[in-house]
């Protein structure tokens, strides 16, 4: 078993525990790893996939040699967006997107009343508050973030050989851009105006997510752990 703590971090609007879990120190001064899933809280794969990842790291099994978290300090939290994951919404519990919350150059109060609103002010809500102090406290070397349904990496910031090194693990393609603006998102935040590298983890669709026909294929939790376990571990490793 590794060195491993679990800690409430923050709560949520509606008060339920935003939890994350240590590897190595425990009490690390810097993290080399951040890796967050379940920011919105309709991608439940995202949740179910970081999850399995923290169970196999516990119990210690690994794809590939044996990560020393002592050198490298990782917090992983599996669910940003309890409340969201609880209902099923994308938003968080004051119907805000909590990847259009950031203070950011960009960030305009938008979209109110839709699954895409930034909020009432750039870092209105918990959950935000709770990624700028953790950024702020633990200056992470690299932040990993795991949305769907696109099944890409993409990437903010110095980040490019950090996403082909996860690319080379899972074959999924690495993308500059989504494809459409994305105000006050946490990967220009943290990755183009604090210069962190930061690569989102786009995983296709979940079995229990909407039908799209313009997106890839659903697949099951087993299908994507399949695909990127190497990947995840790459991310810790690079």
């Amino acid at each position: 078993m590794l060195s491993s703590h679990r800690q409430i971090l923050a709560h949520s609007v509606q008060h339920r525990p935003i939890e994350g879990v240590f590897f190595g120190p425990q009490q690390p001064e810097r993290l080399n790893t951040l890796i967050v899933g379940v920011f919105h809280g309709d991608e439940t794969i995202s949740g179910e996939l970081v999850t399995h990842f923290v169970e196999h790291l516990q119990a210690g099994q690994f794809a590939q040699d044996p990560i020393d978290f002592m050198a490298r300090p990782t917090l992983i939290i599996p669910v940003l967006n309890p409340d969201g994951l609880a209902a099923g919404t994308r938003v968080n519990a004051n119907g805000v997107d909590l990847n259009r919350n950031y203070p950011t150059p960009d960030w305009v109060e938008d979209n109110r009343d839709t699954p895409y609103y930034s909020g009432a002010a750039a870092a209105s809500e918990p959950e935000t508050r709770l990624m700028i102090e953790l950024i702020a406290r633990y200056q992470p070397q690299k932040i990993l973030t795991v949305h769907s349904p696109y099944k890409v990496l993409n990437f903010d910031g110095p980040a490019r050989a950090f996403a082909e090194a996860m690319s080379q693990a899972s074959g999924y393609a690495v993308v500059e851009s989504i494809g459409y603006p994305t105000p006050g998102s946490f990967g220009t935040y943290a990755g183009v105006i604090r210069q962190i590298p930061v690569v989102t983890l786009e995983l296709p669709p979940g079995l229990d997510e909407p039908f799209d026909p313009e997106m890839p294929p659903a697949e099951s939790l087993e299908q994507v752990w399949v695909a990127n376990r190497t990947s995840l571990e790459a991310a810790i490793r690079f």
